[in-house]
């Protein structure tokens, strides 16, 4: 996997997947490869199964919906287990070994992995950091 070894808790790690799935599909498909690699990044974070298939029957997360989850579980007697931006760089570099199984991001799928990282408080410098796959798209938003 591209980002640290890490499970998550089960509500965060079902937003994860839900945020990896919408990243996937912002295509508006997912192919064989990524598929399979979405299930395996999945199945890394998760203490549980959940299946690909359950996950495509849920509404797209969207970026602010998944930034409002996750800002509600750090508050200070919530005993959040992760901070915003790491869940962020994992969500970077997990969708990016996910996209790039089919050789290319395309630039929806390039939108929403920005959208979902800058949601959860990353700067692009932060983005930038993080990967060079994403310096197409982040040189537009200077």
């Amino acid at each position: 996997m591209a980002a640290e070894s890490r499970v998550l808790e089960a509500g965060l790690a079902q937003l994860y997947a839900q945020a990896l799935v919408a990243i996937a599909r912002a295509d508006d498909q997912i192919e064989l490869e990524e598929g399979q690699r979405l299930q395996q990044h999945i199945d890394a974070r998760t203490s549980s199964p959940i299946p690909l298939e359950d996950l495509l029957l849920v509404e797209p997360l969207a970026p602010l919906e998944l930034a409002e989850h996750v800002r509600a579980a750090e508050g200070p007697f919530r005993g959040g287990s992760i901070h915003a931006r790491d869940l962020a760089r994992i969500i970077v570099l997990d969708s990016l070994s996910v996209v790039l199984a089919k050789g290319h991001v395309s630039e929806r799928q390039a939108q929403q992995i920005i959208g979902f990282a800058t949601a959860l408080g990353c700067t692009i410098e932060e983005v930038r950091s993080m990967t060079a796959d994403l310096d197409p798209w982040l040189a537009q938003l200077r």
